[in-house]
């Protein structure tokens, strides 16, 4: 009996030897291959399961800078060796966009991805219309993001019967003026002056936390609303598992693609992605600010991608604003999820919503994709007590995209179910 416990022990402990990971190596075309194996989360002398390497290679297809990638790996009796083929590229991807309409608009962003053999990704916008103007870059290098942004708005902000706003903005595609005379109540003349700057770090795979200093000076011609410094701090974390990410500007050249062949086939399986991020905001004396502020603001969704990679995603999120002048409250268009196309908002010091989307591919090949979305979308908005105002809307989007490009395009059709109102326009970006 104690040699058959000795001899099962052994096998046991042979077993879980033979999942180790033995061995990595890597062939590269531009970075070295340290760069890329660092990037690779599965690491030599962790256990090995089908499921660790599967998520360490979509890692490395989501920096979207490789033509192609392949994976080898040979099973030994003392464990698994691993060997990487990569032929990654570089690209620099410039584009001027412009709108017509009453909210005229020019911007150029210039994109760029592996440039300096590091695997990162880089962006830089300016742009401005009628109301301003905004510029903002970015910086993804392994675990660590940098983002910066700048934007300068005047705005005339509308007050409207039973509690609604207007919603101001540099590229705003909408534009309530004339639209709801009837139940106007007042108009203010506006700037506002916006300095951010956003790092972020990722401590796991699913995991990451960022902070955000923020400058914001409000100068409103009324004396009654809140002119003057409302600079804050924001601190966030998030867990992102199996949320689709990773699109990129040189897609149209061929990079990008490494995984492509794979996300054409059906799944074997349905795939379930989840979502949660919660934000703290703190603002006072010791910020700058001329107001306290404090608010926090909890958010999370599912997303379930079938077999036939249709996709099925709900959303809801939380805010509550303890202490926040007029400017900082809580908006009803920052508490939904960017589906629909909106006039007008509502604002308070408590919110809470919840969306649903499904996602239809009606063309699905090797030149891109193209999708209906339908969507259903609804706010609560209280200013105090148990009283709350709805801001919900309900429509469809039709929308081409390139493979992996990252500004999807098409057309939106958005209800307002609480006013009445509705918009038809060209949406470019978004959740689509």
């Amino acid at each position: 009996m104690k040699k058959f416990l000795i001899c099962l022990l052994l096998c046991v402990s042979l077993g879980i030897h033979a999942q180790q990971v033995r061995h990595i190596t890597a062939q590269t075309t531009r970075m070295s291959e340290s760069t890329l194996l660092k990037r690779f989360k599965l690491k030599e002398g962790e256990a090995f399961t089908e499921k660790e390497y599967q998520k360490a290679q979509e890692d490395l297809h989501k920096l979207r800078v490789f033509k192609t990638l392949e994976f080898l790996e040979e099973k030994r009796k003392d464990g698994v060796d691993i060997h990487i083929k990569a032929d990654d590229r570089s690209y620099v991807f410039p584009m001027a966009f412009a709108m017509s309409g009453k909210k005229r608009s020019a911007g150029l962003s210039l994109a760029s991805g592996n440039l300096f053999k590091q695997g990162e990704s880089a962006f830089l916008f300016v742009g401005g219309g009628r109301d301003g103007f905004a510029t903002h870059g970015g910086l993804s290098l392994g675990d660590d993001a940098f983002y910066i942004g700048y934007s300068h708005v005047n705005f005339e902000q509308s007050f409207y019967r039973n509690g609604w706003m207007s919603s101001p903005g540099v590229f705003s595609s909408a534009d309530d003026k004339g639209n709801y005379d009837h139940l106007l109540l007042t108009t203010v003349h506006g700037k506002q002056d916006d300095l951010m700057f956003t790092y972020s770090r990722r401590l796991s795979r699913v995991w990451s936390v960022s902070i955000t200093p923020q400058y914001e000076y409000y100068s409103y011609k009324s004396p009654l609303l809140d002119s003057g410094n409302h600079s804050h701090v924001s601190f966030g974390v998030s867990y992102s598992d199996d949320i689709r990410s990773g699109m990129n500007m040189g897609a149209l050249s061929g990079i990008g693609w490494s995984d492509k062949q794979h996300a054409l086939r059906d799944l074997p399986r349905v795939r379930v992605g989840k979502l949660a991020q919660a934000t703290y905001t703190a603002g006072g004396d010791w910020s700058g600010s001329d107001y306290t502020i404090q608010k926090l603001s909890l958010g999370g969704g599912y997303m379930w991608e079938f077999k036939t990679r249709h996709m099925l995603a709900v959303f809801a999120k939380m805010q509550r604003a303890f202490e926040a002048p007029f400017s900082n409250r809580i908006r009803s268009g920052d508490l939904l999820f960017g589906m629909g196309i909106y006039d007008r908002e509502q604002r308070g010091k408590t919110g809470m919503s919840a969306g649903i989307s499904f996602t239809y591919f009606i063309l699905r090949n090797q030149t891109g994709l193209l999708s209906l979305m339908p969507f259903y979308e609804q706010a609560y908005i209280s200013s105090g007590g148990h009283s709350y105002e709805l801001h919900s809307g309900a429509g469809a989007t039709l929308a081409y995209r390139f493979w992996r490009f990252p500004l999807p395009f098409g057309l939106n059709f958005t209800k307002n179910l609480n006013d009445g109102s509705h918009h038809i326009g060209f949406k470019v970006g978004g959740h689509f």
